[in-house]
């Protein structure tokens, strides 16, 4: 790769950091170009050289988002987990995930409050999640073995275990306010990881 590669690459990363920051912090409509320009030390007329739109920008920031969280999934297929071992590790994965990633957490819920519609735009291939059918294979054959419920759907499964864990994140701020205590912080995200652990494998375990 020649200097002038790696300086638009650069150029090209310093840019989608940028992006990625002003969208998780304002949204789509909220941010502005030259905003993100200024933040990334970078001339407007290259964001549109580079990308071609704020709105072409913005899902490729949706991509990389998902990616970061599809590169954490791999570890769990990767451990080959099943039983009661996999529901405690993929809630440790996604409370872990998601306390240190609050972009990715802001960045899907401005997603949803547009109904998905870029993210509905992306190819097919870049929203892969092998994690996804590894835990349906594994609750499948923890159904076969007698460890969880026979007459769970597994399908149902992996959706409960993702969504009790985002919502800890996504709603921490209300929550918060509404309990009279700081449910961000670190002491209570770990009380919450315990919490739902010990509540999911309750009710998917025999």
């Amino acid at each position: 790769m020649s200097k002038r590669e790696r300086n638009a690459e650069q150029s090209r990363l310093d840019i989608l950091q940028a992006a990625e920051a002003e969208f998780a912090s304002k949204g789509l409509y909220g941010a502005r170009v030259d905003e993100i320009a200024a933040l990334a030390g970078i001339n407007k007329r290259m964001i549109y050289a580079y990308f071609g739109s704020k709105e072409a920008l913005y899902m490729s920031v949706l991509q990389a988002v998902y990616k970061r969280m599809e590169r954490a999934e791999a570890q769990l297929v990767a451990d080959g987990l099943g039983g009661r071992d996999l529901i405690g590790a993929v809630i440790d994965l996604y409370f872990d995930f998601l306390a240190g990633d609050p972009q990715f957490v802001s960045i899907v819920m401005w997603e949803n409050l547009n109904k998905a519609a870029y993210l509905k735009a992306l190819p097919v291939q870049d929203l892969e999640r092998p994690a996804f059918a590894y835990i349906r294979d594994a609750v499948a054959a923890g159904k076969a073995l007698g460890v969880f419920r026979p007459e769970l759907d597994e399908q149902d499964v992996a959706l409960s275990l993702i969504t009790a864990c985002f919502a800890n994140f996504s709603n921490c701020y209300t929550l918060s306010h509404l309990f009279e205590r700081d449910l961000c912080c670190a002491e209570q995200i770990e009380q919450r990881k315990i919490e739902t652990r010990a509540m999911l494998l309750a009710y998917l375990c025999l």
